[in-house]
């Protein structure tokens, strides 16, 4: 029968690889939350940059290509929800009576140095009720 050593060794690395899984785990998590927080918050920007558009844009129900860009353009200056955004694409088309708006804003994520970005589409379009 053999008869086990007592070790007099230390817990410290257990306890320092748990103390770092804690911290990854919670840089990690939050990094999700403000992502999905900042996803959500670039698709309320691009939807109301269609329906603002898309309003201004229309002639006899049919929305104009230069005119849909200009006024979305104008909406993504002057808003405050779009002014706090770091716009780094916009796309915007009109083809028939719909308008589609494509943004993409950079993300800066809160506890780590990295970078992302988050791209969303909107549309609105336009009927005539007889």
């Amino acid at each position: 029968m053999r008869h086990f050593h007592q070790n007099d060794g230390t817990i410290a690395p257990l306890v320092a690889a748990y103390l770092a899984l804690l911290v990854s785990v919670t840089l990690l998590s939050s990094n999700v939350v403000a992502a999905m927080a900042f996803a959500h918050r670039v698709q309320g920007v691009a939807d109301a940059a269609a329906v603002y558009g898309h309003d201004r844009a229309l002639t006899a129900g049919i929305p104009s290509q230069a005119p849909l860009r200009s006024a979305v353009e104008v909406f993504l200056q002057s808003a405050p929800s779009a002014k706090r955004l770091d716009i780094v694409a916009l796309n915007v088309d009109a083809n028939g009576p719909k308008s589609v708006v494509e943004l993409c804003a950079q993300l800066q994520y809160p506890l780590t140095l990295g970078a992302g970005v988050v791209c969303k589409q909107a549309s609105a379009q336009s009927f005539l009720l007889n």
